[in-house]
C-alpha cells in the first residue's frame, strides 16, 4: 500500500483515528509489513510482546491454552491485535495463527511511544479514549458483579436460637 492508503486504512481503527493524521503518517511510514502463509504462527501465548499488529487481509485465529471452553477468536481485516503491548511491557495472552495467507502491519512499542512523545495532542487523545473505555468496562463490571456473589451457606447464616 502507498503511504496515503496506509493512513486511510489506519484511520478506520479507533485507536489510531484519535491520534490524528500527523501521528498516523508517522506510524504508516514506520509500520513493518508481515506476510504469513495459512497455518503459520504469528506469535505464541506467553512470549514477550513488543508491539501490535493490524490485520490488512486474511484471517488470524487467536487461541489461549487457558480457555477452558476451547474457544477462539478470529481476527478479520481492520483488527488491531496487541494494542496494550504497544504501550506497556506485557506477554502475549494467546497464540495467533494465520487461517489463510495474511498480511499485517507491525507497529513496535518503541515506534508507537516515540510517535506519542512527538505528538502530545495525540497522546492526550489516546489517553482520553482509553480512559473512556476503562470507565465503560468498570460500569459493565458493576452490572454483572452481583451475578458472581455467592449466597451464604447454612454455616455462615446466623441461626435464631
Amino acid at each position: 500500500m502507498a503511504i496515503d492508503e496506509d493512513i486511510v486504512f489506519l484511520g478506520r481503527i479507533a485507536t489510531f483515528r484519535v491520534l490524528g493524521r500527523d501521528a498516523m503518517r508517522i506510524l504508516a511510514i514506520s509500520a513493518e509489513p508481515v506476510h504469513l502463509s495459512g497455518g503459520e504462527q504469528l506469535f505464541e501465548e506467553g512470549e514477550p510482546a513488543d508491539g501490535g499488529y493490524i490485520l490488512v487481509n486474511g484471517a488470524i485465529e487467536m487461541k489461549s491454552a487457558g480457555d477452558r471452553l476451547g474457544g477462539s477468536v478470529v481476527a478479520l481485516p481492520g483488527t488491531l491485535i496487541g494494542e496494550t503491548s504497544m504501550i506497556v511491557v506485557t506477554m502475549r495472552p494467546a497464540s495467533a495463527i494465520a487461517l489463510e495467507p495474511s498480511t499485517l502491519l507491525r507497529i513496535t512499542r518503541s515506534v508507537f511511544l516515540r510517535t506519542l512523545e512527538g505528538e502530545p495532542g495525540a497522546a492526550v487523545a489516546l489517553r482520553d479514549m482509553m480512559s473512556g473505555r476503562l470507565q465503560s468496562t468498570l460500569s459493565d463490571l458493576d452490572l454483572v458483579a452481583p451475578l458472581f456473589e455467592t449466597a451464604p451457606t447454612e454455616e455462615e447464616t446466623p441461626q435464631d436460637n
